[in-house]
């Protein structure tokens, strides 16, 4: 929750954020490397209802910038941290223009977001559903889907991105098959095969069983 705005001067500002203890994600992953998938799942499930809370009303929020630091823990809740890259989708549009490619987490992003066309390419909440399922992926093997152990400038330079038509598993550690087909449906390479953050939060992967 964000409290308050403080001016600096003519070119910065602070923010006053609610507090949290931490840690966060990235460091967890640090300490623990794999995550067992029913906390993961957890975890994922508290992510997926801050985006919904983004998309239920009239001005919707792209994060853009997900990733394990920007994910933060609160006395066993889950808090979505920096909206410093944030969209702002004011009008009843189903997609926006992305005017500022080249910011961001490459790791974390979708293929959309590299497309070097002349006209900025059209994104959605889907960019945040694509982030999401990178983490999960993360949290269950210990490793990121594109990209893993790459700088950004290799990323960019071989088109790593560009290239992740599929995403593929490791054995071990063993993740039920239902896990993976909700990261594939987060991972899918078109926008148009991808789950929106409604039909992610709603997907029976969460549902089932409840």
């Amino acid at each position: 929750r964000l409290y308050d705005s403080i001016s600096i001067d003519d070119n910065a500002f602070a923010t006053v954020l609610e507090y949290c203890e931490g840690p966060d994600l990235s460091t967890f992953l640090k300490q623990y490397k794999v995550i067992p998938e029913k906390d993961a799942k957890v975890i994922i499930r508290q992510i997926l209802s801050g985006l919904k809370y983004l998309n239920d009303h009239k001005i919707k929020i792209i994060h853009y910038d997900l990733k394990p630091q920007n994910v933060m823990f609160h006395k066993g809740e889950v808090k979505i941290s920096d909206f410093g890259l944030s969209k702002v989708v004011d009008t009843d549009a189903s997609r926006i223009e992305l005017t500022s490619q080249g910011v961001g987490t490459y790791w974390y992003l979708p293929p959309e977001c590299f497309v070097m066309d002349e006209q900025p390419p059209l994104i959605n909440n889907k960019v945040d559903v694509w982030s999401m399922g990178v983490m999960f992926y993360e949290m269950l093997f210990g490793m990121k889907p594109f990209g893993h152990n790459m700088s950004q400038e290799k990323i960019l330079k071989e088109q790593i991105i560009l290239k992740s038509y599929n995403v593929t598993f490791p054995q071990k550690p063993l993740v039920s098959n239902e896990a993976k087909e909700f990261i594939k449906k987060c991972l899918a390479y078109r926008q148009e095969d991808r789950l929106d953050v409604h039909q992610a939060y709603n997907h029976p992967y969460f549902t089932k069983n409840k």
